[in-house]
């Protein structure tokens, strides 16, 4: 099965405080990118708050979210 996913690009203002939170958290991280942490904290976002989320949408939340931080703990190892 040949599976191709999807992306979209997004285009946003943080409050400036929020940005360097990420800023330094990045810093401190360097197992971590901007895309992961973006993904996994919009994911984790959702789904905590899934009420009117549709089940396959939300197991891509989760799956969204778990790859991101298995990701970064990857980067540990190496």
């Amino acid at each position: 099965m040949n599976f191709q996913q999807a992306r979209v690009e997004v285009y946003i203002e943080i409050d400036e405080k929020i940005y360097e939170c990420m800023q330094e958290f990045l810093a401190s991280h360097p197992q971590w990118n901007k895309k992961m942490l973006i993904e996994a904290s919009m994911s984790l976002f959702l789904i905590q708050n899934h009420h009117d989320i549709k089940p396959d949408s939300l197991r891509t939340c989760s799956k969204t979210y778990l790859n991101s931080i298995c990701s970064s703990k990857q980067h540990f190892r190496n």
